[in-house]
C-alpha cells in the first residue's frame, strides 16, 4: 500500500514539474513578445526623432547648400582652406558641417544597434547617397587634415545603405534620373 501511495506521489510530483515547465515556457514566450514589442516601440520613437531631424529646416538648408552651392564654393581658395578646420569653421558659411554631423550621429546609432539601419535606409537612403558622393572632396580634405577615421559612421551608412538597396531591390536597381513623359506621344498602341 505504501508503494502505491509513493508511486502516486511520484506521479503527482512529475505532473507538477511538467505543468511548471509548460507555464515557464509560456511565460518566456510572453516575455519575448513583450520585449519585441518594446524594442519595436523604441525603434519607432528613435526613427521618428531622426526623421524629424532630417526634415528640420537647418538640415534641409544644408542638403540644398551641398547640392547647389558647395561645388562653386570649393573653387574659392579661402573657403577651401577653411574646410580643413572642421570644428573651427563657421557653420553659417560651411553649411555642409550640419549634414555631416547629423549623418555621423545617425550612423553611430545604426552601428551600435540603437536603431535598425533598414528603417533609416528605407526612408533616407537618397540623401545619404547623394550627400556622401557630393561631399567626397570635403571628406578627403578633413581626413588629410585630421584623421582617416573622420566621418566613418556616415561612410558606414553610405556603404551599408547601398548594400541594403542591392539586397532589397536587387543589384540591377540603379539610381536613374526620372524620365520626362512625352506629352502627346502614346506609350502603348491604341
Amino acid at each position: 500500500m505504501w508503494e502505491a501511495i509513493s508511486g502516486l506521489a511520484t506521479l503527482g510530483t512529475g505532473l507538477a514539474i511538467v505543468f511548471t515547465v509548460i507555464l515557464g515556457i509560456r511565460q518566456l514566450r510572453l516575455t519575448g513578445e513583450q520585449l519585441d514589442h518594446l524594442r519595436r516601440a523604441t525603434q519607432l520613437e528613435g526613427a521618428m526623432r531622426i526623421f524629424d531631424d532630417l526634415n528640420a529646416p537647418e538640415f534641409r538648408e544644408s542638403l540644398h547648400f551641398i547640392a547647389t552651392e558647395l561645388p562653386k564654393r570649393m573653387v574659392d581658395p579661402t573657403f577651401r582652406a577653411e574646410v580643413s578646420q572642421i570644428g573651427l569653421a563657421d557653420d553659417k558659411i560651411h553649411k555642409e558641417l550640419h549634414l555631416l554631423r547629423s549623418f555621423e550621429r545617425v550612423g553611430a546609432y545604426v552601428k551600435n544597434g540603437l536603431i535598425d539601419g533598414a528603417i533609416i535606409y528605407d526612408y533616407g537612403l537618397p540623401p545619404i547617397v547623394a550627400s556622401w558622393e557630393s561631399l567626397a572632396e570635403v571628406v578627403r580634405i578633413h581626413r588629410a587634415a585630421h584623421e582617416q577615421g573622420l566621418w566613418e559612421n556616415f561612410e558606414m551608412l553610405y556603404r551599408e545603405g547601398l548594400s541594403w538597396r542591392n539586397r532589397s531591390h536587387g543589384p540591377e536597381w540603379q539610381r536613374q534620373p526620372a524620365s520626362k513623359p512625352q506629352i502627346g506621344v502614346p506609350t502603348a498602341p491604341i
